[in-house]
């Protein structure tokens, strides 16, 4: 197999990245760092004036015999009014403030407890940092974005002077697997900043007010922290358990009353759970709180009428970040600017993501020259960074239980299936009519792809049951293949494939020989059947709700017609259909290599996988001479 790679073309095609002179200045977290800017905090005025007095009384005899005297005064002029000898009030006052503080203990110690969160902190320059920029691949964009908050939250002067403002929150969304705890988790890191991870239901609570002050807590927390370094980074997981109230948006601006749970025991004081929790988080995030209060008037006096200036902007180096696959469940007082100001879709990455991120966790693993990173890419489609490492894990314990330390293709190609579809398991006593069947079946899926779809290889045909598969045939396109680009001709294509399995039974097995294995089948079918139906391929204003009649029976008729036209197909290619059939009666299965071999015999060869950088001067050429 011929593998071509561009790498030269890129690098000469990537833009160099321009630097600017405010890069070289030091960030206003840096600044707060330094040691003589640490001391002068904790050495406030505040805290000096308080310190002095403490001292002061604790070394004067005189003082402290005042403070004495006047307790025994107070004693004698109780004995006098009410009769009532108290002769040693200061040792009585001191047993009565021990039991009452014991009292009011017993009640801080139970909410205290109650109202900690499970989280983890990272610390800067701690030993428990994780991962970097340079472990973040796959996504360059991403990172690039991950950059330039990074750069902004430690301070920029030049942007803050111009009257700009970090960012107060970023919203990661996108399937499971993408890395948004990774990409969090490296924005901490880089920034130098304390990190503060928790989930959403670790804000929970069965008893009432509890979750608010959880939530309370937190930003407490992370706003001492931020006083310590400069900023700080909150980042709660599956924020989508916290962040809806009321109802589930249903998107379009509908929502969806959230059942109730008649079967659930009641709460313990009849309410609790997330009462008031996501009010608390919108008021942390931006609220009326944060700018206002008692401290804040007598600093606005102090600036005012003794310094005469104005007095500084309140410092908002907090940094909320969330993570969810399930935005549209979020409260929209939650999405407005000045909570999550921004909002990133972390998605599965493309066929070039792939292969960064194969190389990467290559690179830590065992492996021989057959590992291309290219070629294990092509055969990953809408494979997430989770899912490459597990499978890579994968390869290495099959790997290690063939006796070797290091990880073959033959490794990678055991594991996929087992990944894809579930544990492997022949069915060793089947009937060979059966057999012959399921191998029609499969060969004219395999038949139709290289006829209909020359620009998708085909990394495996089998008949082996995997999972709930008695028999599949793996193919992945040689480039990215977004679903929203395909044409009329590529659905129709992609139709033909659906239904060669059908017409394959029907050709070499007989009319009345098909299998309830075509039910698969069909539910491709139907779906393709309803993308051009709902794209106005069957009418003007595409499928309506309920269908109307008229497109139910284009569908019927454009189904009909190209399965006539497929086993037309499969009968011209018979020998070709023949000769896999056998093969596959032979070995059970075969793999990329073979497969190739095989349709190369009859001219149907497998295409290049290659990553296409094409210039926009030449795909601008293109389009005026094709508009001229």
């Amino acid at each position: 197999m011929s593998i071509t790679t561009t790498g030269d073309e890129e690098k000469r095609l990537a833009p160099t990245r321009q630097r600017y002179a405010w890069e070289t200045e030091e960030t206003l977290v840096d600044e707060r760092k330094k040691l003589k800017n640490r001391l002068r905090r904790w050495f406030s005025l505040r805290r000096l004036i308080l310190l002095i007095i403490v001292m002061a009384a604790l070394l004067d005899p005189a003082v402290m015999g005042g403070i004495v005297g006047f307790f025994d005064q107070i004693g004698a002029a109780f004995n006098q009014l009410f009769a009532f000898d108290i002769t040693n009030l200061a040792a009585q006052l001191v047993r009565v403030l021990f039991m009452i503080s014991i009292a009011i203990g017993q009640f801080a110690l139970i909410f205290w407890f109650l109202g900690r969160a499970r989280m983890y902190t990272i610390w800067p320059g701690s030993a428990t940092e994780g991962v970097g920029f340079a472990d973040y691949r796959g996504q360059p964009e991403l990172l690039e974005q991950a950059k330039q908050i990074v750069t902004l939250l430690r301070g920029v002067r030049v942007f803050e002077e111009s009257g700009g403002e970090p960012l107060n929150g970023v919203l990661l969304e996108g399937p499971p697997g993408t890395g948004k705890t990774w990409l969090a988790q490296a924005i901490s890191t880089e920034a130098g900043v304390p990190f503060f991870y928790l989930d959403g239901s670790s804000l929970q609570s069965m008893f009432m007010g509890i979750a608010p002050l959880k939530v309370s807590n937190l930003y407490r927390k992370a706003r001492k922290a931020a006083k310590d370094y400069g900023a700080a980074i909150i980042f709660i997981d599956e924020i989508d358990a916290i962040g809806s109230r009321g109802g589930v948006s249903e998107g379009e601006g509908r929502e969806k009353d959230v059942p109730s749970h008649p079967n659930r025991l009641p709460i313990m004081f009849g309410m609790g759970a997330g009462v008031g929790i996501l009010s608390t988080l919108l008021v942390e995030m931006d609220g009326f709180s944060l700018e206002h209060g008692t401290w804040a008037r007598r600093k606005r006096w102090f600036y005012k009428n003794i310094l005469r200036r104005k007095p500084p902007k309140p410092e908002r180096r907090i940094l909320t970040m969330g993570a969810t696959n399930r935005i549209q469940a979020l409260d929209r007082a939650l999405l407005r600017a000045g909570r999550f100001d921004k909002k990133i879709r972390v998605d599965v990455p493309d066929l070039e993501g792939r292969r960064d991120v194969i190389e990467y966790y290559l690179s830590k693993m065992a492996h021989d020259e057959t590992m291309d990173p290219l070629l294990l890419a092509a055969e990953t489609q809408n494979y997430t960074p989770a899912d490459i490492k597990y499978l890579l894990n994968e390869s290495l314990r099959y790997a290690l239980f063939e006796g070797r330390t290091y990880v073959t293709y033959e490794d990678f190609r055991r594991a996929q299936p087992e990944h894809e579809y579930g544990m492997r398991s022949p069915i060793r006593n089947l009937d060979p009519v059966d057999k012959y069947r399921l191998a029609a079946h499969e060969a004219g899926h395999a038949v139709a792809l290289r006829i209909y779809t020359p620009s998708y290889r085909i990394s495996r045909i089998t008949i082996i049951r995997q999972g709930g598969a008695h028999g599949y045939v793996s193919w992945q396109p040689t480039t990215d293949d977004p679903i929203q680009l395909w044409t009329y001709d590529q659905l129709m294509n992609r139709l033909r494939v659906a239904i060669a399995g059908k017409a394959g039974e029907m050709e070499f097995c007989g009319e009345g020989a098909q299998t309830l294995g075509v039910g698969g089948d069909f539910a491709g079918i139907r779906a393709v059947l309803g993308w051009m139906a709902n794209a106005g391929m069957f009418g003007a204003l595409g499928a309506s709700r309920p269908e109307a009649e008229e497109v139910m029976r284009m569908k019927e008729e454009l189904f009909l017609t190209v399965l006539a036209e497929v086993r037309l197909t499969l009968r011209t290619h018979q020998d070709m259909v023949e000769a896999l059939i056998a093969l596959l009666l032979k070995h059970d299965q075969m793999l990329a290599r073979e497969v190739e071999e095989f349709f190369d015999q009859y001219g149907l060869f497998t295409p290049k996988i290659e990553i296409k950088t094409p210039e926009l001067e030449s795909i601008a050429g293109t389009k005026r001479d094709g508009n001229s």
